[in-house]
């Protein structure tokens, strides 16, 4: 995927400067920055989600390809009548759940992966952080898709979770899908993706994790985080 020149700008406010990358096809490429820089309105920019300045392609290997987008976790009503399994149809029929409920395989496929068979029947509003992450995850899987934009799929997940999803995520990767993450993870980031892209108001530096972490130690960035004091080197 190229993306030239790439700017968001809503009424007159700039959200993304002009920044150009290349984020090569079967890679785990993660985003990074500090809070406000622009990381969500990237990738919504890349999902077709913002109006963007500049111009984004992607070459698919076999035709057509399609995109899953995982958002950014938001708070959920807890009243609001809607199980977990109704919630996951939504985002496949395009028909009203209530209208039409038959038994999809690429649904049940998406369920199986995530391992959420425990949660189908409970209201989406009463899931945990953890339990809502693996559901969103499902969700972007639905349609089988060549290439995950995830916006923090770890956040609230505990360790066990976190484990699963990043399994999951690699043997997506394995299977020939690309990846684009924003987390704040550092060993995370190191541990999984081949590039990084850091973020703050446009695209700062976009290499290997080590090298833009040596980059950011380097210049003593306010947003780089002082507890890391060092990334090991993955061959």
């Amino acid at each position: 995927m190229l993306l030239d020149k790439v700017a968001v700008v809503v009424q007159n406010n700039p959200l993304l400067t002009p920044s150009s990358a290349t984020f090569f096809g079967g890679g785990w490429h993660g985003i990074a920055g500090p809070n406000g820089g622009g990381k969500s309105t990237l990738l919504k920019a890349i999902a077709g989600l913002l109006n963007h300045r500049g111009n984004i392609s992607l070459q698919w290997p076999k035709g057509k390809g399609e995109v899953g987008y995982m958002p950014q976790l938001s708070p959920f009503d807890a009243s609001l009548p809607i199980t977990v399994s109704d919630f996951i149809r939504l985002h496949s029929d395009k028909q009203p759940v209530w209208q039409r409920y038959k038994t999809d395989p690429k649904i049940e496929a998406a369920i199986e992966k995530v391992s959420i068979q425990a949660l189908l029947k409970k209201r989406i509003g009463t899931l945990s952080t953890g339990e809502r992450q693996r559901v969103l995850l499902a969700c972007a899987l639905l349609n089988e898709p060549d290439m995950l934009l995830l916006d923090e799929p770890m956040a609230g997940v505990d360790k066990q979770g976190r484990e699963q999803i990043i399994q999951l995520l690699q043997d997506f990767k394995n299977s020939g899908g690309t990846l684009i993450m924003i987390e704040h993870d550092w060993q995370i980031i190191q541990d999984c993706c081949d590039s990084l892209a850091w973020i703050d108001g446009g695209l700062k530096d976009h290499n290997a994790p080590s090298v833009v972490f040596e980059q950011l130690k380097s210049a003593h960035l306010s947003a780089f985080p002082s507890n890391v004091t060092e990334l090991k080197h993955v061959s």
